[in-house]
């Protein structure tokens, strides 16, 4: 009875172990996707990659996604580069939600400029069919 016992439960490790580490790339993974979409100016793959009430917490403000598009469209015709890059912090699922929190960095680059600038920031996701959506971000910059 022991082995059995023991067996069922390394089969349980065993088998969960790869679906929760799929889980948290998958989540992580919509982060780092909409963040593309941020740097191409791509509304759509924001759009996709966030649910239709998305609220993002930006220096002391409130904003929805169209807030965030209305702010980043003038800097289109800027041909500014945006190069993300993310220090994942903690992920954590429950189901069909799930929190993160990490270190964003950008670094930005026009014609022969540079700048850098890191955020800490956390969201929260909900998983809608198989695909994870932004729900809610909180973003803070960091001097």
């Amino acid at each position: 009875m022991k082995k059995l016992i023991c067996l069922a439960a390394l089969f349980v490790v065993f088998t969960t172990t790869p679906f929760a580490q799929k889980e948290k790339d998958s989540i992580e993974a919509t982060i780092v996707h909409f963040f593309d979409g941020l740097s191409e100016f791509n509304n759509d793959k924001m759009r996709d990659c966030s649910t239709s009430d998305f609220l993002l917490l930006e220096d002391g403000e409130v904003w929805n996604l169209d807030t965030l598009i209305n702010k980043i469209t003038p800097r289109k015709k800027l041909n500014i580069q945006r190069i993300n890059k993310f220090q994942f912090i903690k992920t954590e699922q429950n189901g069909k939600v799930a929190w993160v929190s990490y270190y964003n960095t950008a670094d930005f680059r026009r014609d022969d400029k540079q700048q850098t600038i890191r955020w800490l920031e956390s969201v929260v996701l909900t998983k809608g069919g198989k695909k994870w959506r932004i729900k809610q971000m909180h973003s803070t910059k960091l001097k």
